[in-house]
């Protein structure tokens, strides 16, 4: 049997309103919603990060609605929390470019630093980064009609 987590992710960017019906599923899907055990995902308020909530995920793992986001551009921000025995808690980010980072993290959504990561970064400004970037906030959701336009 999986063992089955909480999670939270925040969402922002510009995401076409015809895009909207495709997260609606994969929230009602994860049982993500705005509050802890609230109800399905059924409305977006535009001009403010898209913060979604839900227990019980398998592994903590909301990996398509991540692939949702890079495949439409919106940065987000997921913690997802641990297993005694089988994993720990993690802050998985995507800035709005590059890969995804993922970094240990605690029960109150932080990133923290093991010491093998503080072992592997070495030095002060790499530690500086590590905290900035794990520290990341998206910024807010706008809905915007069609497809979002893309600087040239």
């Amino acid at each position: 049997m999986a063992d089955r987590v909480s999670v939270s992710i925040t969402i922002g960017g510009k995401l076409p309103a015809d895009r909207l019906p495709e997260l609606y599923k994969l929230a009602d899907f994860y049982g993500l919603s705005t509050e802890w055990g609230g109800e399905p995902l059924e409305s977006v308020t535009s001009g403010e990060p898209l913060r979604l909530h839900a227990h019980e995920v398998q592994d903590g793992n909301i990996e398509d609605i991540e692939d949702f986001c890079c495949t439409n551009d919106l940065p987000f921000r997921t913690w997802s929390g641990g297993s005694p025995g089988s994993f720990s808690p993690e802050v998985r980010v995507w800035p709005g470019h590059g890969p995804r980072a993922i970094f240990s993290a605690d029960d109150n959504e932080s990133v923290v630093l093991t010491l093998q990561e503080y072992n592997a970064l070495g030095d002060l400004a790499a530690i500086g980064e590590h905290f900035r970037l794990g520290g990341f906030k998206p910024p807010a959701l706008s809905i915007v009609p069609g497809k979002p336009e893309t600087d040239s």
